[in-house]
């Protein structure tokens, strides 16, 4: 991750140089991928540039990691929002696709990845197992193809986000660690909160949000990211610091779901909905604590699923969804309405369509929501005995 978030530089920047990407003169940059269509913006050029290399290994969610350093990507002349034909021996190819370094294309698209804070590139579908679904195997040889330059710069500047992983860069504890009481709908006060992992401290976040799950009294956990295993190896680092969370976790007050990331597939419906259903046998009264590794997209759709449940309005889900984007990235409406509507769009709303089944997230209504997360709930396995367990722990 890089160590300091300076947005505005990093757009206006992006937008300056827009002019000479797409011309090819600049080689070098830095940053992710956006589902904005530019193809009138930016005029594609073919470019005979290619780079070899291998699968080396698969990432936690399926995704190819390449013996490709990006640097050396950037050095052969490639840029961060070009398109790019990626070839693997076994046949399975993937034409045009975008060069970023962030998930910024629509679940189920795949894309070139350069995340920040990685030397070396990887091959990707977001919300998808690229292993699976190409059949790709370590050790399978891959080709990439510069076939469209700057083809999608402008998503790339749009979407482009980073944050510090530095306490001192935010206002307090609460923004840094993601943390907050969910008081929406019919959630009662001091009911339901959301956070960064108060164990994992991959961001630097665990201690801070541990201390704030102390502070809150939190008796029960919810957590999408991690298996027992996880958990545990977690406490054997040099830097494990919490000890209200590890409290609770050796009392049964944790459950460690292993959430992948895609909120569509029927795997994460199972775990989920069984985890719930264990959380509403439970019958405890205290607050839940609902977290992932950031608590911003498995929170997120978790959190948007109990939120709909408990009457919650269109508006309200995508409020509480936002305020991690603020807090991250301090992308409000008001600041960077662009942006803002880009990520309501590829993020929330696709998880509220999945919640209700529809096509159309915008128009439906709180009762709508509703009966959306109720069939959501039963199609998992849930009773009506356990949604009435979880809407009273909730209430």
């Amino acid at each position: 991750m890089f160590n300091k978030i300076v947005m505005a530089v990093l757009f206006a920047a992006a937008f300056a140089l827009c002019g000479a990407c797409a011309s090819g003169s600049r080689v070098g940059a830095d940053s992710s991928v956006g589902s904005v269509n530019v193809s009138e913006t930016v005029a594609p050029k073919a470019a005979a540039k290619e780079v070899k290399g291998v699968i080396t290994s698969f990432e936690k969610y399926g995704h190819a990691v390449l013996n490709i350093p990006i640097q050396d990507l950037l050095s052969n002349g490639f840029e961060l929002g070009d398109g790019v034909t990626v070839e693997f021996s076994n046949g399975y190819r993937l034409k045009d696709i975008p060069f970023y370094n962030g998930y910024y294309v629509k679940k189920g698209e795949p894309l070139l990845r350069a995340y920040p804070g990685h030397k070396f590139a990887a091959v990707c579908i977001n919300y998808g197992k690229i292993n699976e679904i190409g059949g790709l195997k370590e050790g399978n040889a891959c080709t990439i193809r510069l076939t469209s330059k700057g083809r999608y710069f402008r998503e790339q500047a749009l979407n482009s986000l980073s944050y510090s992983d530095n306490r001192s860069d935010y206002e307090s504890d609460e923004v840094f660690a993601n943390f907050r009481n969910v008081k929406v709908g019919d959630i009662g006060a001091g009911k339901l909160y959301r956070s960064a992992s108060p164990i994992d401290n991959s961001h630097s976040r665990a201690l801070y949000a541990d201390q704030l799950v102390q502070g809150a009294r939190i008796s029960l956990v919810l957590n999408l990211a991690d298996s027992r295993n996880d958990i545990n190896r977690y406490t054997e680092k040099d830097d494990f610091k919490s000890s209200y969370y590890i409290r609770l976790f050796d009392s049964g007050r944790v459950l460690p779901l292993s959430l992948a990331v895609d909120f569509s597939s029927s795997d994460f419906k199972t775990k989920l909905v069984d985890g719930l259903r264990k959380l509403a046998d439970m019958n405890a009264s205290g607050p839940i604590l609902v977290h992932c590794t950031e608590g911003k997209d498995r929170a997120g759709f978790v959190s948007a699923l109990l939120e709909a449940l408990m009457g919650a309005s269109y508006e309200e889900i995508v409020g509480d969804y936002m305020l991690s984007y603020k807090n991250y990235y301090s992308i409000t409406k008001e600041k960077d309405s662009q942006k803002y509507a880009v990520i309501v769009s590829n993020n929330i709303d696709e998880m509220l369509k999945v919640i209700a089944g529809v096509s159309d997230a915008k128009n439906l209504s709180r009762e709508g929501l509703r009966n959306g997360a109720m069939r959501y709930l039963k199609s998992g396995g849930a009773t009506e005995e356990q949604i009435r367990k979880i809407v009273s722990m909730l209430t």
